[in-house]
């Protein structure tokens, strides 16, 4: 490996911005002591320690210093300290920042890393409030842009200061990126030779080094030109989607730049998170993994060649934190305000919520046709729902082929689109169903015309997903959420999807190739419309503009009912290693098992809730279970084989007498049965109530008082559920929405002898079981729906 040049001492301490290429790091640990658990609570306490020991640090003036103690570099050190801290989730109020960016207000810098940060900073945070001084910066950086040489396009560290290099050029495009999306808006021909000057200055390997003719790549520089090649392509457009006047043309791309393929390429095979790769060692390594999640968000990679980098890069961080003081530090030429900036960016930023998977799958790239529909999607719900998600979000790619169901079930929507008939690998239709059942969402598109071969191949995959005739295909009628559970789209630009029903919602929806439907003039494409709707949107044709917010506000729509608005982080996903003697696979079978009742209304309404509480037993209580899954007639004489049973239902319903008889018994027997209404169903409640008088005509339904023992847990070890989450739909004409509050659970049940022999929630459990927080239903929260099933299982083994 070839060394990256290093300049003389006394130049280095002169400018205080190459600090970030000798960025201290001599107190890594090496990766294979780095110890194999990692948590979201040790992430979170990890951040907690860092940020609020660079609190402690800033000066009295508001503003934080380095090694390098001039204003201009004390601009980038504060510029970088409030990104961090913001990514972090101190609010923009907090006293410290709000010091920080008066001091940070008042200064004019004029070299490019401090000019840059500040406006990455100011752009995040206030983009109204400082919008001159946005137009100011993206101005200077403008004119600050290398004009002739062989370095055309790129930045050096000011205004005619030299030949450029890759760092100042990294930094100054992304606030010019950052910029354009607040609506600063920047030169055209700025991207054109920036993207010029990166594909130039690309070593042969797929590599970057320090400037351009350094044959000698590095990680950090490496990382520097995909995300340079990323933004620039973002805005001098790409020939995946066009519009001009008022038609758009679609499906012209599919393939990313080769020279990005080529550097992740390179950047796989050498992948560390514990040095920084071409360096020799350790070298700028927190400069390098701030880059790193930079590659890994841009591009949506989890891994980076066989590498699930943030995983690795976190475990790696919070093994290396100081314990005492929450700083991040190193050897060489130690900064810790800037390597523990730098490790804190990388810890909050790189684990933003994922909120869609799309599918890589064969064959070619027909999976990519619009390379950047999704991020452009993404970035729209991120800027909707910034209030709840600070840090942003984030999407990735997903090898469908080879994909777990854990891989599946790191992202709650999968996004699968194309034009030609695809593979998606060996069991797919059992993959993806136990995807669903496990609370995940399928979004589809015939994405060009002419796309009849996608189309057939996607409605055989439905069969192999739903093999049960009653799961078709079916039109969403003008009422569903799709239309208005975020933003309200238009009647004129509704759309043919197709929807499929399963559970307590809607968990399919495939937009079919408009050219196919009936009675429905040919659209583009919903990716085609999100793939113009990125950052050269704002001087697209008014028609054009208002088909593209159409689209947007459909997968916005999309993205709100299939989430419920509710993302997990990241790290609160990890696959942890799991306790052989509570999974399922392990469990010696019959110990515990539960029946679901039969009727006729809707019995089976949610199919996965029953399944889903013998499994939290397992999980949570240790017990062995047998939660194969078992639908049994009251008349079936193995009823008394079971010591309790579920229902749930959606519909009216009615036994006959010899059911009610057979029930009388198992009741009196010391059978015990937990019913709820799926989505708080009147139909079903009036019915469930109508039942039990029949069955029990000497007893009534009674309100389960708040200090009973099924919800105290005092006697048998469950949980305190005293106080709960209700969800409760809200919206009316408006955006559909879940409002939420506590309140003592709400349940109902009959008394035999000193025991509850039948309990009924009134409110749904099943949905919430289900892992689906229904928009539309009235209901308990996931987590408090499981604990109240968990304790009235416990109830019923000890009573």
């Amino acid at each position: 490996m070839h060394r990256i040049r290093q300049r003389p001492i006394c130049w280095i301490l002169h400018r205080f911005w190459l600090l970030l290429w000798f960025l201290p790091s001599a107190s890594l640990p090496a990766q294979e002591r780095a110890p194999a658990a990692l948590s979201p609570e040790k992430i979170q306490r990890s951040i907690e320690k860092a940020r609020d020991w660079l609190i402690r640090e800033q000066e009295a003036n508001g503003s934080w210093e380095c090694s390098m103690r001039t204003e201009d570099t004390r601009v980038g050190a504060t510029s970088l300290v409030l990104l961090s801290l913001a990514n972090a989730g101190v609010e923009s109020n907090n006293v410290a920042m709000q010091r920080a960016l008066e001091w940070l207000r008042k200064q004019k810098p004029e070299e490019t890393y401090s000019v840059s940060l500040q406006t990455l900073v100011l752009a995040m945070l206030a983009p109204d409030a400082d919008r001159v001084i946005l137009n100011r910066n993206v101005e200077w950086l403008e004119n600050s842009q290398v004009a002739q040489g062989p370095a055309t396009g790129s930045w050096s560290y000011g205004a005619n200061r030299g030949t450029g290099d890759n760092s100042n050029s990294q930094f100054a495009l992304l606030a010019l990126h950052e910029a354009d999306r607040v609506g600063v808006r920047v030169r055209p021909d700025i991207w054109m030779k920036s993207q010029q000057y990166w594909v130039s200055c690309a070593n042969s390997d797929g590599s970057w080094g320090y400037t351009i003719g350094n044959s000698g790549g590095s990680g950090s520089m490496t990382c520097a030109g995909i995300a340079s090649i990323w933004i620039t392509s973002e805005h001098i457009g790409t020939p995946d989607a066009r519009a001009a006047q008022n038609a758009v043309s679609c499906c012209g791309g599919g393939a990313s730049p080769r020279v990005l393929e080529r550097a992740m390429d390179w950047l796989g095979k050498r992948f560390s998170v514990v040095e920084n790769p071409g360096s020799g060692g350790q070298t700028w390594l927190y400069y390098y993994l701030y880059g790193l999640e930079r590659v890994g968000r841009f591009t949506a990679r989890r891994f980076i060649g066989e590498s699930d980098w943030y995983l690795e890069g976190a475990r790696t961080l919070v093994a290396s934190q100081d314990a005492l003081s929450g700083a991040f530090r190193g050897g060489r030429i130690e900064d810790p305000v800037v390597a523990t900036s730098f490790a804190l960016l990388f810890l909050a930023k790189g684990r933003r919520p994922v909120i869609v998977a799309k599918s890589r799958h064969d064959p070619q790239s027909d999976w990519n046709r619009h390379g950047h529909d999704i991020s452009h999607l993404v970035e729209h719900v991120e800027s909707r729902w910034r209030k709840d998600y600070p840090a942003g979000l984030s999407w990735h790619i997903l090898d469908t082929p080879s994909a777990t169901l854990d891989d599946l079930l790191q992202a709650p929507v999968f996004w699968l689109s194309g034009k030609i008939a695809f593979d998606l690998g060996p069991n797919a239709g059992t993959r993806l169903r136990a995807y669903i059942d496990e609370g995940g969402f399928i979004f589809a598109e015939a994405c060009c015309p002419a796309s009849g071969d996608f189309d057939q191949q996607l409605r055989q995959l439905v069969g192999e997903i739903f093999p049960e005739p009653e799961y078709q295909l079916r039109l969403l009628p003008p009422e569903h959420p799709v239309w208005n559970a975020e933003e309200i789209v238009p009647p004129e630009l509704h759309r043919a999807l197709l929807g499929i029903d399963y559970g307590c919602r809607t968990c399919f929806i495939y937009a079919p190739p408009s050219d196919l439907a009936k009675n429905k003039s040919a659209m583009p494409s919903l990716s085609c419309l999100w793939e113009i709707g990125g950052a050269a949107s704002h001087s697209l044709p008014a028609q054009v503009r208002r088909e593209v917010d159409a689209a947007l506000a459909i997968g916005t729509n999309v993205l709100a009912y299939a989430t419920n608005r509710e993302l997990k982080r990241k790290d609160e996903l990890f696959v942890l290693d799991r306790n052989p003697n509570t999974t399922p696979d392990n469990l010696e079978r019959g110990q515990l098992a539960i029946a679901k009742l039969r009727h006729a209304g809707m019995c089976d309404a949610a199919p996965a809730a029953l399944a889903n509480i013998l499994r939290a037993a397992a999980r949570e209580l240790g017990v062995r279970v047998d939660e194969t899954p078992s639908q049994i007639d009251p008349l079936d004489p193995a009823l008394f084989n079971y010591h309790i049973v579920f229902m749930h239902g959606r519909q009216g319903f009615s036994f006959d007498e010899p059911r009610r008889q057979q029930l009388r018994l198992f009741f009196e027997r010391g059978g015990m049965l937990l019913a709820d209404s799926v989505c708080a169903s009147s139909a079903f409640s009036n019915a469930f109530r109508t039942e039990i008088a029949a069955l029990l005509p000497a007893r009534t339904l009674e309100a389960i008082p708040a200090d009973d023992p099924v919800f105290t847990a005092k006697e048998y070890g469950g949980y305190n559920i005293q106080e709960v989450t209700l969800r409760e739909p809200t919206g009316g004409d408006g955006p559909l929405a879940a409002s939420k509050r506590q309140i003592a659970p709400q349940l109902e049940g009959i008394r035999i002898g000193d025991r509850w022999a039948v309990i009924f929630s009134p409110y749904d459990l099943s949905c919430a079981l289900e892992k689906q927080n229904s928009l539309e239903c009235t209901g308990y929260s996931r987590q408090d729906a499981e604990k109240i099933a968990l304790n009235v299982l416990l109830y019923s083994l000890n009573h």
